[in-house]
């Protein structure tokens, strides 16, 4: 029973961050790039999709592929919301998509090194 729940803080701990950080990746893009303000919804939304999945990929679901790996899917997942949210428009359907794999696979990649 506290395992479940030790599970379901951490997830919500993770949603938390994934909102806070993709707030601040939001705010960045419309105070410095100067883009509309569904780019801070994109990135909160990203934010939070990732940091829950690449939680439930390699924690509860435990799916084999390595951290590293996991990590990118969900970057992929992410980079496929903020684009369907923020831009939506063809030509950037790929940078998403590979900017997505290549920062969660990173984040993924930092985390583990964190453990050992």
């Amino acid at each position: 029973m506290t395992d479940t729940k030790e599970n379901d803080s951490g997830l919500l701990r993770r949603g938390i961050t994934g909102l806070i950080l993709g707030a601040l990746a939001g705010a960045i893009q419309v105070w410095f790039f100067k883009q509309d303000i569904m780019h801070v919804w994109a990135a909160m939304a990203a934010g939070v999709l990732y940091m829950t999945s690449w939680t439930l990929f390699t924690e509860r679901l435990r799916l084999a592929g390595g951290n590293i790996l996991l990590g990118a899917a969900a970057g992929l997942l992410a980079g496929i919301v903020w684009w369907a949210i923020a831009v939506h428009a063809e030509n950037v359907f790929v940078s998403a998509a590979v900017a997505g794999v290549c920062f969660g696979a990173a984040y993924a990649w930092s985390e583990g090194r964190k453990k050992s």
